[in-house]
This record gives C-alpha cells, structure tokens and sequence, in this order.
C-alpha cells in the first residue's frame, strides 16, 4: 500500500498546470537520442498565457494554445538539431565557446543582480530551478544563437542595387498620403455660460502668450488637457485624411511652424501648433532604405533557416509523441 501511495506521490508531482490545464510531464518528442518535455513546451508558451486569456476564450483560446504549442515544439526540436550538429562540427573551437558561455553567465549575473551571486541563486530557489539546471539552458540558449549567427546570419548579402530595386518596383507600397506633425493645446469648453467665458479667455491668453514667444510644449503641460499633455502636446506624424475639416480646414492654408488661433469643435478649444509637413507622394529611398534592408534580410534570413533546418531534420531521427497540450 505505501508504494502505490509512493507512486501517485511522483505522479501528482510529475503535473504542471499551464494556464489552467493539467499536463502530464511526459515526452513531446524524441530527437535522435535526446527529448523534449511536454513541461518544457508548456514552459516556451507560458509567458503569452495571460495575454491569449484576455483575448480569446472558450474553443478559440483552446486553439490558440495548441497552436502556440506546435509552434514552440517545432522550435524546440530544431533546437535540438542545431545542439547536436554544434556536438558533432569539429570544426568549433569547443573551449573558446564554453569560456564565451561562461562569460554570459557572469554579464548576466552582473547585469539583472549587480554582480550579487547570492542574491542570484535566490532568484533560482524561488523559480524552482537549480544552478546546473540554469547553467545547461544558458549554454544551450547561446550556442543556438552562435550556430544560426555562422550558419544563416553570416551568409547573408543584401547589395544595394536589390535595395533600390524593390523601391523601384513598389512604388505604391512607399506611397505615403500628405501628413503633418502636429502639437495640441485642447481645454475643454462647458455648457455653463460663465463657466465657459473663463475657458474661453484661457485660450486667448494662451495665445497670446504663445504669439509673444512662450514655449507651446511648455504651455501645453500646463493647459492642455487631452492624454499627450505630458509630451507637451505632441501628436506626432498625423495623415490629413485622419483629421477632421475643423482642424484641417485652417492647417491648410498655414506654413510649417507655425500655430493657429483658438479653433472651436464640438464645444471644446484647440490650439495648434504645425511642426513640419510631408507631401503626399512616394517617400524619398533615403528614407525608406534601412527598412527595405531590414525586410530583405528578414526574407533572407527565413529562407535560409529553412534550408539549414531541413538539411538537419533529413537524416534525423524525430518522433511527436504529444502534439497540443
């Protein structure tokens, strides 16, 4: 009887409860001669659980977490392929990367407990997770990133004459409409008569200070009282389509830094300040080099991952065992 009460003992042990569900942890999947955990699935899609909780419920959460676990069990055995190729290239220097892991390790110590190892293992005891535990995740977590820096990253060749060519060729995905950058003073005005009379001449003496050469941002910290009262009004890039004939009416006719009088809409009173001004039209390629670049090396990046990935599962051994949580 004592070891039947031992062996349900390690089996309510073995449960981990991600997001409500029970899982057993037992084997997602054999990878050659190693396994990935369904616990150390659960542990890849736990952080985005309260987030999914708020935006799906019922049958769509359900399929939102099975989703997610696919996704991280697939990440996870191809972490497991780039270990064991790391294992088998003779060709790394082995101790130079052990001593680079070793090196993260006291960075990180040193940046998120300053330097406090202590302190450090306290942390540890309180997740439940030992130091040899840590040390292996953090070794394996950087040996992937060098692996996929040697094995995509470095391969990567983005010239420029690809870059102007997408710009060239997409001319309407770099379309922009005509926007302007805009700071806004906003007081609210009142349906009480007298009420309002004192609004009213806030603004006019707002103004007037304004035209006298008080500082906008600074005035509108004090006066405004819309949510960008803080960033001194600011309302950054706006598109002239986005903005209602009241207030578009009178920034049409005014030049870059400049401001408008006091503009009533809806009962209420605005002040506004045109910072700049962008025309519609395609944006110029300087401006949207960088993240043509960016996109381009995406793609590369993605295209290339997919080839190394699959030369690594070709020959591997790889069984699911638990698909979904």
């Amino acid at each position: 009887m004592n070891r039947i009460f031992l062996i349900l003992g390690l089996v309510a042990f073995a449960f981990s409860s991600i997001g409500g569900m029970v899982t057993l942890d037992g084997v997602a999947a054999y990878v050659n001669d190693t396994v990935v955990t369904v616990g150390e699935v659960n542990e890849a899609i736990a952080p985005a659980m309260p987030q999914w909780r708020q935006i799906y419920e019922g049958a769509e959460l359900k399929a939102k977490i099975k989703e997610s676990y696919d996704e991280a069990l697939d990440d996870l055995i191809n972490a497991k392929l780039i270990l064991k190729a790391y294992d088998a290239d003779t060709k790394v220097n082995k101790e130079g990367v052990d001593k680079y892991v070793e090196k993260k390790m006291s960075d990180f110590i040193q940046d998120r407990f300053g330097g406090d190892r202590q302190e450090f293992l306290k942390a540890l005891k309180e997740e439940k997770i030992s130091l040899e535990e840590w040390r292996r995740r953090m070794r394996e977590r950087v040996i992937v990133g060098m692996m996929r820096a040697r094995e995509v990253e470095s391969k990567i060749v983005i010239s420029p004459k690809d870059v102007r060519e997408v710009y060239l060729t997409n001319p309407k995905k770099y379309y922009q409409d005509e926007q302007l950058k805009l700071r806004v003073i906003l007081i609210h005005g009142s349906t009480n008569a007298s009420e309002r009379e004192v609004r009213e001449a806030s603004v006019s003496n707002a103004v007037a200070q304004l035209k006298a050469g008080s500082d906008f941002g600074d005035m509108a910290k004090k006066l405004s009282e819309d949510g960008k009262a803080k960033e001194g009004g600011e309302w950054g890039w706006v598109d002239t389509k986005d903005l209602r004939p009241e207030l578009m009416t009178p920034l049409a006719a005014m030049a870059s830094n400049t401001m408008s009088g006091a503009i009533q809409m809806d009962g209420d009173f605005y002040v506004v300040k045109l910072e700049d001004r962008h025309l519609a039209g395609t944006m110029p390629f300087e401006v949207v080099r960088a993240s043509i670049e960016k996109e381009l090396r995406r793609k590369e990046i993605r295209q290339l991952t997919t080839v190394w990935i699959a030369r690594l599962r070709k020959d591997a051994y790889i069984k699911i065992v638990e698909s979904g949580p």
